[in-house]
């Protein structure tokens, strides 16, 4: 299967103003390039304005890094790189802005560009490698940062040939597309083959493209997100680490769950390793790590069901259950909420999430009518009041 990208789930609806300009320049130059010709002399023609414009390490000239991002070889290789410039730059060109986004473009390309000719003139010094055209390198580098900033964001598209639309994880088609590269570029050295294909630009400007990511967001140059990629590897140490104080206390075990020894223990008396595996949990959402807080809150409850945690993290906890579809655990984690904090501030809208999800994602419109009943008479905001009637008229 072929996907051909039209976006990602992560867009938010802005019109970007340096994508459509690039992709019209890009087209342009398409269109200016001398045909290839059958006659020596348009051949020539053709050759001369490549060595040109394009980046070569044979007739190198110092706009070329940037001027050869715009020239393609043919018709399919303009169209798959103006197809995902679309797809990546969109998303990025709203988190950098106009000109961080353009700026980001150039470099990015012209990095990849310079990769490339570099060490092919190092594998092959007695060789003519001929000049490297096209924006595949710069639009490689958008799709590195992308990972770096989004790294769970999923990629929407067109299946070819079954001409349907799906999307595939970031994740999967970076790899993917690593792989791909990783192989031409053994075969071309190898002599194994000649692909053509500027290999060295599309994984240096992913390397590049990756790098930059981590690197605005460590330095706060772009909004941080808490599922960006270097959040997630804080987070993925900073488990290890907790797990390794986990066997340090004595609870879980290597080949198994956390709560593996949790369970042995009565359930009428918290346990010391119940109180241990609270303060783990505590730790996480200390750590914002909801993801391992929701994790061991479950363990927790398998224990002790009627458990409960203090209000904030027995909140969050709930809505990172809700947020991973765990309906039924996200739905038992707000009801505990509501029965042991029934007068805190979100306790309205916790009732209302918990009939939502009782009557829309596990169909049982008993229990969200009886979740609803518990407002009582209470004038609510208008807000509040219009979501509980409609919740309400589903449970008819």
């Amino acid at each position: 299967m072929f996907l051909i990208p039209t976006g990602t789930d992560r867009d938010d609806g802005r019109r970007p103003l340096v994508v459509p300009l690039l992709t019209a320049a890009c087209v342009a130059a398409f269109l200016l390039t001398p045909p290839r010709g059958a006659d020596l002399g348009t051949l020539s023609r053709h050759i001369d304005f490549l060595y040109r414009w394009g980046v070569s390490y044979e007739e190198f000239a110092w706009w070329q890094p940037v001027t050869h991002q715009f020239l393609h070889g043919g018709l399919f290789h303009l169209l798959s790189n103006m197809f995902f410039l679309a797809a990546f730059g969109i998303l990025l060109e709203a988190r950098l802005g106009h000109i961080g986004f353009l700026a980001f473009y150039l470099v990015g390309g012209a990095a990849a560009g310079l990769l490339q000719i570099g060490v092919s003139h190092l594998v092959e010094p007695d060789g003519a490698t001929g000049p490297a055209i096209g924006a595949s390198g710069a639009v490689s580098a958008l799709m590195g940062a992308v990972f770096a900033l989004h790294p769970r964001a999923n990629v929407r598209g067109l299946a070819i040939p079954q001409f349907v639309r799906t999307q595939v994880s970031i994740q999967w088609m970076l790899a993917f597309a690593v792989a791909v590269d990783v192989v031409r570029t053994i075969m071309d050295w190898t002599g194994g083959g000649s692909s053509g294909i500027a290999t060295l630009a599309h994984l240096g400007g992913l390397a590049f493209g990756f790098a930059a990511g981590l690197a605005l967001t460590a330095l706060k140059l772009v909004r941080r997100d808490d599922f960006d990629a270097l959040y997630l590897m804080r987070q993925w140490r900073r488990r290890r680490e907790m797990r390794a104080a986990m066997r340090e206390a004595g609870i879980g075990s290597a080949d198994g769950p956390v709560a593996a020894r949790v369970r042995a223990e009565a359930a009428g008396v918290e346990t010391e390793s119940q109180r241990t595996l609270r303060n783990t949990i505590a730790a996480a959402h200390r750590e914002r790590d909801y993801v391992l807080a929701a994790r061991l809150y479950l363990e927790l409850v398998q224990s002790n069901p009627e458990a409960t945690l203090p209000a904030a993290i027995q909140l969050d906890v709930a809505n990172q259950l809700a947020q991973s579809d765990r309906n039924a655990d996200a739905a038992r984690a707000y009801a505990r909420f509501l029965e042991r904090f029934r007068a805190h501030a979100a306790a309205d809208d916790v009732r209302a999430m918990l009939a939502a999800i009782q009557v829309r994602r596990l169909g049982d419109k008993a229990a969200a009518r009886a979740t609803l009943a518990g407002y009582g008479g209470r004038e609510l905001d208008r807000e509040r009041q219009a979501l509980v009637e409609s919740l309400r008229r589903e449970c008819t």
